[in-house]
């Protein structure tokens, strides 16, 4: 059992760090209107088929280990979300596609109950993450600086160039007056905007592994060099007496806590400046809340050691971002100002998905259209308007052309989910599964703050443990984009940071039962 929770446990740190590559074999590309559809396509992912070692493994060892088994009401509430999504299955336009994007759902959850129960050091599992995601943000500043990608089957890489249609774009104009089309920094995710939230929540992740590393060291500040000693070469020359290998002892003074230090600060700069060459308006914000929510935490506690760590780290991403908006101004100009033509097009196509989700909401407001199906039932209603039209049942006859040209000319690739998360489930899962999904984000985020008389006893500082902040950055994530409920990557990394944010960074503390 000794060797089996070992393997379970760096089977997960694994997964983890290889999380972010998109590995894939497509089973089936996905085809709507004689068009590409991302949404639709078959695919089995090298990190699923870890997953799923992994999960057998751990079922295999709780089987033998039933004793700590809880009733817990985070359970419920997932249970009842994977209900409601199981009879969205049964009533969606294509039933396999749901059933295969319902697997995505039974191994999301499969990941967050491997957090919540399997035995592992968070320390090492959050820095599996941060490195594997570290390797996506290098790959995102190189892309973005070299304006270039590369293609690569292994590595679950597509070749983007700015000039492409459909690839995410910055259009500017430079000093010279010159229109030009610059590429944004993605790493090996989808898009700009998974690798910004991705860092965002990393970013947040990486401070409250400084906050806890301060704490185990009581200094907390990520400019104290007091740590890097020079080489020190004992006994030299070394006595006649001495054995051989201890002629030449070397003594270091870079210990183990201080090499972490300094992956801190290599690290921060590092996923400032991939979440800055994102541009992803999204992450910002997301990141910038959780920082003011950190930020407001400390100054309500009277932390002046936590305030001053934060403000340290707040300014040197300040400085460095500043750096970088003084060398790429008009880029931010053009993605913050939105009156560029891609700008423009980008607001006005969120705004209209979120009037789609609610004719998808309408028409399947109980049970939902089907996990997976949001598209296709968006698709279905304007070939609905079509045939509506071609009839002349409605005053749209009169256009018949028109609305024959928007319906069967559009190809398969601008039907895109809601941005929004909470209505994107509303719409597949019904008004059941959304509601069991919004009590479980409100729940875990109650019971962290009622939590925090018992961290008092156990001597901890609450304020310091950042799982609230990391949900409210998932909120703010949430309710701006879709990928991490309608992307693969997307439904895994939001299930194992619920789960990361739900469990005690303390070690030796146990796990926080909710």
């Amino acid at each position: 059992m000794k060797y089996l929770s070992r393997t379970i446990e760096y089977g997960l740190y694994l997964l983890v760090f290889l999380l972010p590559l998109q590995t894939r074999w497509i089973i089936k590309p996905g085809v709507l209107n004689n068009g590409p559809w991302e949404y639709g396509t078959y695919s089995l992912y090298g990190t699923d088929i870890l997953l799923i070692a992994v999960l057998l493994l751990f079922v295999i060892y709780r089987f033998f280990d039933v004793s700590n088994f809880k009733f817990q009401i985070s359970n419920l509430l997932i249970f009842g979300l994977v209900l409601a999504s199981g009879v969205s299955v049964w009533f969606a336009a294509d039933r396999t596609l749901a059933l295969y994007k319902f697997g995505w759902l039974i191994m999301g959850v499969g990941l967050y109950w491997l957090i919540r129960r399997a035995g592992y050091d968070r320390a090492r599992l959050v820095w599996s993450l941060i490195l594997g995601v570290s390797l996506q943000a290098g790959l995102g500043i190189w892309q973005f600086l070299s304006q270039a990608t590369f293609s690569s089957k292994w590595l679950g890489l597509a070749r983007h160039l700015s000039g492409d249609l459909g690839t995410s774009v910055i259009e500017a104009v430079d000093a010279d007056g010159i229109g030009e089309r610059w590429l944004r920094a993605s790493g090996g995710l989808d898009h700009p905007n998974m690798l910004g939230g991705v860092l965002a929540v990393a970013i947040l992740l990486l401070i409250g592994e400084i906050i806890r590393l301060g704490k185990v060291n009581f200094r907390f500040s990520i400019f104290d060099f007091r740590i890097v000693k020079k080489f020190q070469i004992s006994d030299f020359p070394p006595k006649a007496d001495q054995p051989r290998a201890d002629k030449f002892q070397i003594k270091s003074g870079i210990n183990k806590m201080g090499a972490i230090k300094i992956s801190q600060w290599l690290m921060l700069p590092v996923f400032t400046t991939g979440l800055f060459f994102s541009f992803s308006r999204s992450a910002w914000l997301a990141l910038g809340v959780g920082l003011a929510v950190m930020a407001g935490l400390a100054m309500v506690g009277r932390n002046l050691k936590l305030q001053r760590g934060l403000a340290e780290i707040i300014l040197a991403m300040g400085i460095l971002s500043l750096i970088l908006f003084s060398q790429y101004q008009n880029l931010i100009v053009a993605r913050l100002g939105g009156q560029s033509r891609l700008e423009i097009k980008s607001n006005s196509e969120r705004l209209a998905s979120y009037q789609e989700s609610w004719q998808v909401i309408k028409n399947n407001w109980l049970l939902g259209a089907g996990l997976g199906n949001y598209t296709l039932a968006g698709y279905n209603a304007k070939m609905k308007i079509c045939e509506t039209a071609e009839y002349g049942t409605v005053d749209i006859a009169r256009n018949y052309e028109k609305a024959n040209q928007e319906c069967q000319k559009i190809s398969g690739y601008y039907y895109q989910p809601a941005h929004n998360v909470f209505l994107l489930v509303w719409a597949e899962t019904g008004g059941v599964g959304v509601l069991f999904f919004a009590i479980m984000i409100i729940y875990a985020f109650v019971r962290l703050l009622r939590l925090q008389p018992q961290f008092k006893k156990l001597g901890l500082d609450p304020r310091n443990d950042s799982g609230a902040v990391i949900l409210i950055a998932l909120i703010v994530l949430m309710s701006l984009d879709h990928w991490l409920f309608s992307l693969h990557f997307g439904v895994l990394f939001f299930w194992l940071t619920l789960g990361l944010a739900t469990h005690n960074s303390q070690p030796g503390a146990g796990i926080i039962v909710l």
